[in-house]
């Protein structure tokens, strides 16, 4: 249930980003409202300094405005295209050797001792976003197989089904389905080869 609120979250974002690509202020508002403080909470995380994050997020705000129509579900999802916008925009800033910081101190209060530094933060947040995109490569080659291929897929490698119980459950001999195995595999490695 939760992935399919999910799905129809992500289509909701994308008719937005669609009809901002035709300047549609109104798209804009509820976009902004819907995903303000996801991408607030990603760039503070790596700033760490609110005021800083503030106006990070309004520029990447600005950007999303202006790139709507270069959005493409090959990207990933709607938030995922977002996020990687805002971030990059906070990394630039935390690599800046000289920033003004400001003399709001009160977010340290809010930071346990151990939190990572900010280029700790950086590369933890690349990992996420890279490990992300890797989810969605594979979701997408999932998708784009045959639904008997795919099933079998999640069946052998998710579910960890054996050969021989795939067999038999299929009614076929176990180097069948290790061909058909072998053969979705390497379907789905192409299609995640397909540059986007």
């Amino acid at each position: 249930m939760t992935g399919a609120i999910a799905v129809s979250g992500s289509q909701h974002l994308q008719g937005l980003l669609t009809r901002m690509a035709c300047k549609d202020e109104a798209a804009f508002g509820k976009l902004y409202a819907a995903t303000k403080g996801k991408l607030f909470a990603t760039v503070l995380r790596i700033v760490r300094h609110r005021h800083l994050a503030e106006e990070i997020v309004q520029e990447a705000y600005v950007r999303i405005w202006q790139h709507a129509a270069s959005y493409r579900p090959s990207l990933g999802s709607p938030m995922l295209w977002m996020i990687v916008i805002a971030r990059n925009l906070a990394v630039d800033v935390a690599r800046k050797p000289v920033r003004e910081i400001g003399s709001d101190d009160s977010f340290l209060h809010n930071f346990p001792a151990h939190y990572p530094t900010p280029l700790e933060a950086i590369e933890i947040s690349e990992d996420q976003a890279d490990a992300l995109m890797q989810e969605l490569r594979v979701q997408y080659a999932l998708q784009a197989l045959e639904p008997a291929r795919r099933h079998l897929i999640i069946a052998a490698y998710v579910r960890g089904e054996s050969r021989q119980h795939l067999s038999e459950r299929l009614g076929v001999p176990v180097n069948t389905v290790k061909t058909w195995l072998r053969r979705a595999l390497l379907e789905a490695r192409a299609s995640m080869q397909k540059p986007a």
